[in-house]
């Protein structure tokens, strides 16, 4: 039996794979901005950095932390295309992305806030913090889905059709 959830258009049925995978694809899209970030231009990225952490040195440090964070993001992404391209398949995988990304929002959002204090949360802090909540929203919609998917064992397979 396939967990139904709400019609996009009227007379539409879309079932939780199916938003499962657009999900996915949703935060590939959003993270494929993070590879161009991720090979701009030096000039670029200190005027960014200075944008969003004003007097904030960008030295070989901070260039390769916010390089690689960008590069990770943009692989992630990729993670999630992939994985949206074979729901069955991937289904443990999403599990982890998704219940992991549960359990470290939060505790992102936690320490970012005891950790900056309140006279310095501008800027920089605004960004990060939001990163937290958009994962966040985004690791409870995934495991509301994954909850609505019906689990198999290995033996037997759940899914007739391709999404």
């Amino acid at each position: 039996m396939r967990h139904v959830l709400k019609a996009t258009r009227k007379g539409d049925i879309m079932t939780a794979e199916v938003g499962l995978k657009w999900v996915l694809r949703f935060m590939w899209v959003t993270t494929l901005f993070a590879f161009f970030a991720a090979v701009m231009p030096q000039s670029w990225l200190v005027y960014w950095i200075d944008k969003g952490a004003p007097g904030t040195s960008v030295g070989i440090l901070v260039t390769y932390l916010a390089r690689m964070l960008m590069i990770m993001y943009a692989f992630a992404g990729l993670i999630f295309l992939i994985a949206s391209m074979d729901i069955p398949r991937y289904l443990p995988l999403i599990w982890i992305l998704g219940a992991g990304s549960l359990i470290l929002a939060p505790v992102g959002l936690v320490v970012l806030f005891s950790q900056v204090p309140s006279d310095q949360r501008t800027g920089i802090f605004w960004i990060v913090f939001v990163d937290f909540a958009e994962g966040l929203a985004q690791a409870v919609l995934i495991v509301v889905l994954l909850l609505r998917i019906p689990h198999c064992d290995r033996r037997s397979s759940c899914y007739d059709s391709p999404l």
